[in-house]
């Protein structure tokens, strides 16, 4: 086996989990693309970091489930006034972003 043995004490091996070493694959989707490339630019760059850290570990920072049945599997991170809405491939390694929306009222409707 490669890499750091990941066996508890008593000898049980133990599930990486999203806080691994392991890097990540971002995804943005084509609606956040559009919505990335149309914010002011003194906001851009805030959130294009707050993206590129999610590489490393996608619950970094200011991370939370939504909560509802609709919302399930789905998470935002903060990012200024502007929240990334993201969910994540667990098989493929991947952060989908599915949308950067600007806080209001209506974010999550």
């Amino acid at each position: 086996m490669s890499g750091k043995d990941l066996r508890k004490p008593d000898g049980d091996r133990q599930d990486p989990g999203v806080r691994s070493k392991m890097s990540w694959t971002v995804e943005l989707t084509t609606k956040a693309e559009k919505q990335l490339k149309g914010l002011p630019g003194n906001f851009r760059r805030p959130v294009e970091r707050a993206i590129e850290a999610m590489e490393s570990d996608p619950f970094a920072g200011n991370v939370k489930a939504l909560q509802g049945q609709e919302w399930e599997g789905i998470y935002r991170k903060r990012a200024g006034k502007y929240r990334i809405i993201f969910e994540l491939l667990h098989q493929k390694h991947v952060v989908r972003v599915l949308a950067i929306l600007l806080r209001s009222e209506k974010t999550y409707r």
